[in-house]
């Protein structure tokens, strides 16, 4: 009987044993995922951050669409970005005590960034831009 016993409380040991590591093996990769949509959303942040420094990406001329060959990250080893920055048209400067004299308008651009990392986790990122820009 206490054969018995020792071999049941045995078994159950085994299946607990078991399921905690399958347990800890899906906690595992569910945190590495989250990390590398970490790294694609810091990846496309920072994709945005350097069309937002680049003089060439702002041209108000209708059509305009920038796009820069993809720019990598720690020598390629994090991951990648794509940018696209595009002319949007332009619209009155409505604020202010004097709204510029009407000397002036926003040329108003989108910029996208796709980061992507090295096991493919992707993020895409929009952001609006303006430009003050005189009247012709």
């Amino acid at each position: 009987m206490a054969l018995i016993m020792a071999l049941v409380i045995l078994l159950i040991l085994t299946i607990l044993g078991v399921t905690a590591m399958t347990t800890s093996s899906l906690e595992e990769k569910m945190s590495g995922n989250i990390q590398e949509q970490n790294r694609a959303f810091h990846a496309a942040e920072s994709g945005i951050s350097k069309v937002v420094l680049d003089p060439n990406a702002y041209n108000p001329v209708s059509g305009f669409v920038y796009s820069p060959s993809p720019y990598s990250f720690d020598s390629g080893r994090s991951g990648t970005a794509q940018i696209t920055a595009e002319f949007k048209g332009f619209s009155n400067i409505n604020r202010g005590p004097v709204a510029y004299g009407g000397c002036c308008r926003i040329a108003n651009f989108t910029i996208k960034s796709v980061g992507t990392t090295v096991t493919n986790a992707k993020s895409v990122h929009h952001q609006g831009i303006g430009q003050i820009a005189r009247k012709n």
